[in-house]
């Protein structure tokens, strides 16, 4: 079983945090799942709480990506979290430059649009330009690893499907961490969970496993930046 590195973020959303209570119960089902989720056999980043693009999960896993995480770090380029921004960087390519117009092309901007754009990437060290004027991504922002947003609930299992359903429209799926429901309930949400090749986890293990797949090129780099940014202000729990 991989070992599983607790970090909480210090930032946050605003507004009313998630208070525990009867859930408490289920946090500590959150680090054995975790340990266990689909993925590269490297260790598992697990973060409560991460503001992310789309809502404030129960917690973020990342399996497979600390090579990734480190990369990252030593690049030195300050997390990219606007939308537009990631929409640019996730078109362009690490090892092959494209022309301002070819970039243009893809994303369906103006150049008038793109422009400043790319300078603001480039000036932050997100993206280099070549003698020739044309764009790479610096290696460091290219996604690596799997994330998976967790949601744990004692009993209201469809709140946290349709929760989880929002999640992976950036992360690579969710995984309900669900209380004592009964067998009836629980057969209902495994159903559902399976539909949509997610997980269902509880006190006695792995209901249904979920699967790692693949959201929009662009979502996926905007999640794994709110995640940087979450780790980067972070401290380990101890």
């Amino acid at each position: 079983m991989r070992s599983v590195t607790v970090v909480t973020p210090t930032s946050s959303l605003g507004g009313r945090r998630f208070e525990p209570q009867a859930e408490l119960t289920l946090h500590d089902l959150a680090q054995t799942a975790a340990a266990t989720l689909p993925g590269a056999p490297d260790d598992v980043v697990l973060i409560p709480e991460m503001p992310s693009p789309l809502g404030l999960p129960d917690f973020i896993a990342l399996a497979g990506g600390e090579d990734w995480l480190r990369a990252r770090s030593i690049a030195g380029v300050q997390p990219v979290l606007a939308e537009a921004d990631c929409s640019v960087l996730a078109t362009l390519h690490p090892g092959r430059a494209l022309a301002l117009e070819t970039v243009a092309q893809k994303i369906g901007w103006s150049l008038a649009a793109l422009n400043p754009v790319l300078a603001r990437l480039e000036k932050v060290g997100a993206v280099e330009r070549s003698l020739g004027g044309a764009y790479r991504v610096n290696a460091a922002l290219v996604p690596s690893g799997s994330v998976f947003a967790l949601e744990a609930k004692m009993k209201d299992w469809q709140k946290a499907i349709f929760q989880g359903r929002a999640y992976r429209t950036w992360a690579n799926n969710y995984v309900v961490l669900l209380g004592d429901v009964g067998p009836v309930a629980e057969r209902r949400a495994a159903e559902q969970v399976t539909i949509d090749g997610a997980g269902l986890y509880t006190a006695s293990g792995w209901i249904v496993k979920p699967r790692a797949r693949r959201p929009a090129s662009a979502k996926r780099l905007r999640g794994f930046e709110h995640l940087y940014a979450a780790t980067a202000s972070s401290v380990p729990t101890l």
